[in-house]
């Protein structure tokens, strides 16, 4: 994945669309003088004023987009994360991101996360990391923008591959502010390992809200170091190149 440049499939958008929103997030990107670990910080605004207008109007397009932001999102993560390997010589010499679309190519590492329930059950997941030296599954990565039902299908493969030593990271904008809901702060607290949130504003919001509400629990420290910046899953590549 790393010499392909993050070459994804989309699932629920075409091919030809895809290419040229993967183009005109790379061209805006290029032309901020961003870098791509800048520009996940800023997903929701650049896709949305930059990108989003050039579908045009009216429900067909807004269907489209809806389609399309997914992927382009799963692809804006795999860029940023392809950034930190390549800037750092131990990660890249140590650790693998493989798209899900690509497992099929990785019969060794897929068998680490499937289940055989009279057929083959493979979670939704967006990435695996992989600790090359060992050619073992250490976390599975899912990237959504909006939490809806998918963190709770997180949830349910986190205590599926706990026993098989394998971290489950969920990667979000939050664009629609739902994290902090009872049920969904429970979740990102207390069963998944890790809960990235991309928007560095968001993530900010988060925490101080949390902070405020239960900094005096005596666990809170430990729970919220669950709850991590972009630039905070350095530490995390780390862990799993040890």
């Amino acid at each position: 994945m790393m010499n392909k440049e993050c070459d994804i499939k989309p699932r629920f958008c075409s091919e030809e669309i895809f290419r040229m929103i993967m183009k005109l997030y790379d061209d805006h990107v290029m032309s901020s003088n961003l870098s791509f670990c800048q520009a996940i910080e800023r997903f929701e605004d650049i896709s949305e004023r930059s990108i989003r207008p050039r579908f045009g109007t009216g429900r067909s397009a807004d269907q489209m987009w809806r389609s399309c932001k997914g992927s382009l999102y799963e692809y804006a993560v795999c860029k940023a994360l392809n950034e930190i390997l390549i800037n750092d010589p131990f990660l890249l010499k140590k650790i693998d991101v493989i798209h899900g679309s690509k497992l099929k190519f990785h019969p060794v590492l897929k068998d680490q996360i499937v289940i055989r329930n009279w057929s083959d059950i493979l979670p939704d997941v967006d990435f695996i990391i992989v600790n090359k030296v060992i050619n073992k599954v250490m976390a599975i990565v899912s990237c959504k923008t909006s939490l809806r039902e998918r963190l709770t299908e997180t949830a349910f493969w986190k205590g599926e591959l706990k026993q098989r030593g394998i971290e489950v990271i969920f990667i979000t904008t939050d664009k629609d502010g739902e994290i902090t809901s009872d049920v969904n702060r429970y979740m990102v607290m207390h069963v998944l390992d890790y809960t990235v949130i991309t928007d560095i504003n968001r993530y900010n919001q988060i925490i101080n809200e949390w902070r405020k509400k239960y900094g005096n629990m005596i666990d809170f420290n430990i729970m919220i170091s669950k709850i991590i910046s972009f630039n905070d899953i350095v530490r995390i590549l780390y862990k799993y190149a040890q």
